[in-house]
């Protein structure tokens, strides 16, 4: 599918259709990850728990489960 490259503020971006979202699994908010490879653009989802120590996902655990 074609896209347009469109002015966002200051910036630059491509409109993503809700159903793109849906398939990417993606929701308006998340991060992503973008990088350039080959002259080809990559996004992916980033993990919610990327980054978080040990403690901070325990922590998580136990809140959820009400340990």
């Amino acid at each position: 599918m074609r896209k347009k490259v469109v002015t966002v503020g200051s910036s630059a971006g491509i409109t993503i259709s809700p159903a793109e979202l849906r398939a990417l699994g993606l929701s308006v908010g998340d991060p992503v990850e973008v990088s350039v490879r080959g002259g080809v653009l990559e996004v992916s989802k980033v993990s919610p728990f990327a980054g978080l120590s040990l403690d901070e996902l325990l922590a998580l655990v136990d809140e959820r489960t009400g340990r």
